[in-house]
């Protein structure tokens, strides 16, 4: 096999010079985040080690890991926690998602320097609970009323976020405008000419539905995530003529997922990966994030979506290495990750949820991904090595 230097090259081909070095930065920063990077090297790994022929198609995310769960307001404007990144979503088995959920558990325990046995535990416990949610056979949603522990404490800080004080961390004004602030850690400045094709990307938008009261003010290119650093990524500040508030929206580009050449298994036809990217987030979550659309910007298709003022995910590093709050939250992220299978049971080809729960009882694919998963853990250390080495 290729090395890890060359694999990790040609997918991020074509990468602009400052969005590469931005994204190598992120990758060195520890295993963990390497791995939240690297999602095409788990998946050639995973199917090359499984021997991967899936017997139940299941939607999945195809990049579950423990930060790609996160907060978001719905349509409805109401708060909500679930899985929120669907840019490699697949028609596939729910084998990987589980194998890249519990992995990521793997390499964010050691980085915590967690017990052999407390850790050997905890993953029992996530595969039974993922399967007891199954069996159960029906998807809730992950509320704030009844939420506890590390959830509710979770919930009670989303609720001092303030739009106005977010709005102006992000933005300055400029001879009577207000712009976004170009800082190189969020926004980086944008050409003239470039804001003006996200803006007749995004005209049409601007004139229809749930987005006709928007005003379109500044545009910057957003830094943000790790396997999608190098995505061509926009922040549009608009004002709502509607509301009297301003908003921002993000605009991300979407390209094939990553699973599609090793996944065999056959895909359903949306008009662009966009369309997909939403549908397949449409079905899996609960509700949809507010201002979901796609649009087409030089002849690349985007997905449209309101960005979060909330602090959208529960990164690792805000657990100061509690691993009592790190089971807890690693424990109901298996909750979600079955509600998710269960809702996209049926649809777009995959198979009904009685063939679901007949597959997630038996007990051998259960101890094969448990077993697997210690393997592409010490892989993915053994290539973080690696590429430190080099880099």
């Amino acid at each position: 096999m290729a090395s890890v230097i060359k694999r990790i090259n040609e997918f991020n081909a074509g990468i602009p010079a400052r969005l590469h070095e931005l994204k190598w930065n992120a990758l060195k920063e520890s295993p963990f985040r390497f791995y939240r990077g690297t999602c095409h090297l788990f998946t050639e790994d995973f199917v090359k080690l499984y021997k991967y022929k899936p017997k139940v198609k299941s939607w999945i995310c195809g990049d579950l890991h423990i930060e790609n769960f996160g907060s978001y307001k719905g349509e409805n404007r109401l708060v909500y926690f679930d899985l929120n990144d669907f840019d490699e979503a697949v028609l596939a088995g729910p084998e990987p998602e589980v194998a890249r959920f519990i992995t990521s558990v793997i390499i964010a325990a050691g980085q915590m320097k967690v017990a052999a046995i407390g850790l050997h535990k905890l993953l029992h416990d996530i595969m039974m609970i993922y399967v007891a949610t199954i069996m159960d056979g029906k998807a809730l949603m992950l509320e704030e009323d009844v939420s506890h522990g590390v959830f509710r404490k979770y919930f009670e800080h989303l609720n001092t976020f303030d739009r106005g004080a977010f709005i102006d961390k992000r933005t300055y004004k400029h001879k009577g405008a207000l712009l976004l602030k170009a800082d190189d850690v969020h926004l980086m400045a944008l050409e003239d000419s470039v804001k003006s094709r996200v803006y007749e990307g995004l005209h049409p938008l601007f004139n229809s539905g749930k987005f006709e009261h928007l005003v379109f003010e500044d545009a910057a290119h957003r830094i943000a995530g790790t396997g999608s650093l190098g995505l061509n990524r926009y922040c549009v500040l608009c004002y709502s003529k509607k509301k009297g508030k301003r908003y921002l929206v993000d605009v991300k580009e979407a390209r094939n997922s990553c699973l599609n050449q090793h996944i065999k298994v056959k895909q359903p036809r949306f008009r662009n990966e966009a369309e997909r990217v939403n549908r397949i987030g449409y079905i899996m979550q609960f509700n949809s994030p507010a201002y979901s659309a796609t649009t087409n910007i030089d002849g690349k298709w985007y997905v449209v979506k309101e960005m979060q003022l909330l602090d959208d995910k529960m990164a690792l590093t805000k657990l100061d290495n509690d691993f009592g709050s790190f089971s807890a939250m690693a424990k109901q992220m298996a909750v979600l990750m079955a509600y998710a299978h269960i809702r996209s049971s049926g649809h777009y080809g995959a198979s009904t949820i009685d063939d679901l729960k007949r597959f997630a009882e038996k007990k051998q694919w259960q101890k094969d991904i448990l077993d697997l998963c210690g393997v592409l853990a010490k892989k993915n250390n053994k290539y973080y090595k690696e590429f430190m080495k080099v880099m």
